[in-house]
């Protein structure tokens, strides 16, 4: 009967091995049914699943694994110089090819002997006889985001088969599964092996911060002839996103929402709408703003500008300064270019 060990340790999930490279599961657990199933290489659809946890990978979030190697016994014996003449220490079942698949998941572990479907194929492998890793090159650079990530090794062309142990880390959950067809009651089950493995990696890979700022808006404002209202328009100066405020002549303002369709404004009085846009990969615009004031004579007196105001002064009819605007004012604004611009509303 073919046999299943696994031996639990405490052991650390993840260190940094050198630039580009996790190393995840270093511990003194050992299975020879994950993450390969070899046990099962000469069983055409024996498959072993493993969820590595997002924090033993966080390292890599934002950046693309190139490339997962699986780490037999033997390997363990090296790296602290144990010498072992056992075949099983080494890969020693031969001719299998095997597929690898990957899947970023919400679970952090199997709760039930269920396979996890979904899980995309990204390289395939043929192990050799006689080494102490198993490694998967992928055939394209799989982008992580940094959830749990779900790794799946099926054999897909039978091959010879032999005792080779992985090694890994002993978990408090089962993070490791393994299915056999036709195995009966042996055919699948969990375990709280966490197989040894080396993630390559493409540093440098995370969506850079942008520096290009998107070009600012633009607006368009104008009356229709019988109708006491302004309308006002904002024009993309680029393919983006706009938001927008407005500043009512009684000193409230609105949030800041994304611009849709033309702003219409029927009561009297100066208003202000401030703009800003937002294109992808993109700084936001600087802010532009455009003033205007509509009158209760001509539903509209004159455009302010697309300026930043410095300065307003507010005078009567006979020339006098007055705090504010009342009754029939005249505005004076004086703008951070030096221009101004003077306007009459009534009050």
């Amino acid at each position: 009967m073919k046999k299943f060990f696994t031996l639990i340790a405490v052991a650390a999930l993840a260190f940094a091995a050198q630039a580009n490279e996790l190393s995840v599961g270093l511990g003194y657990s050992m299975s020879n049914t994950t993450p390969i199933c070899g046990l099962y290489a000469d069983t055409e659809g024996s498959l072993s699943q493993t969820i590595y946890p997002a924090e033993a990978l966080s390292e890599m979030a934002g950046n693309q694994i190139t490339a997962i190697k699986f780490l037999t016994v033997a390997y363990y014996y090296d790296m602290y110089g144990y010498v072992s003449d056992d075949e099983t220490d080494y890969i020693n079942f031969e001719n299998a090819k095997f597929q690898l698949a990957l899947l970023e998941v919400d679970e952090n572990g199997f709760t039930d002997v269920v396979a996890v479907t979904g899980a995309t194929p990204v390289a395939t492998a043929v192990p050799e006889y006689g080494d102490m890793v198993a490694e998967f090159i992928l055939d394209e650079p799989f982008t992580y985001t940094g959830k749990n990530l779900l790794v799946e090794v099926t054999c897909i062309e039978a091959g010879d088969w032999n005792d080779t142990y992985f090694y890994g880390a002993g978990m408090d959950n089962y993070c490791s599964y393994y299915y056999i067809p036709g195995g009966g009651e042996d055919g699948e089950n969990i375990s709280k092996h966490l197989p040894a493995a080396i993630f390559t990696y493409e540093a440098g890979t995370t969506p850079v911060e942008p520096t290009e700022m998107t070009a600012a808006p633009t607006f368009n404002g104008y009356t229709t002839d019988g109708i006491h209202a302004y309308f006002v328009e904002i024009i993309p100066t680029e393919p983006s996103t706009i938001y927008f405020r407005v500043l009512y002549p009684d000193g409230t303002q609105t949030d800041w929402a994304e611009y849709e369709d033309i702003l219409s404004f029927t009561g009297n009085g100066m208003y202000r709408v401030e703009a800003y846009a937002v294109a992808p990969g993109k700084l936001e615009s600087y802010p532009i703003a455009y003033e205007f004031v509509v009158s209760p004579v001509t539903g509209l007196t004159e455009m302010v500008g697309s300026k930043a105001v410095a300065s307003q002064r507010f005078f009567n009819a006979a020339g006098q300064e007055m705090s504010e605007a009342n009754g029939l004012t005249i505005v004076v604004t004086t703008y951070t270019d030096g221009t101004t611009s003077t306007v009459k509303v009534v009050k």
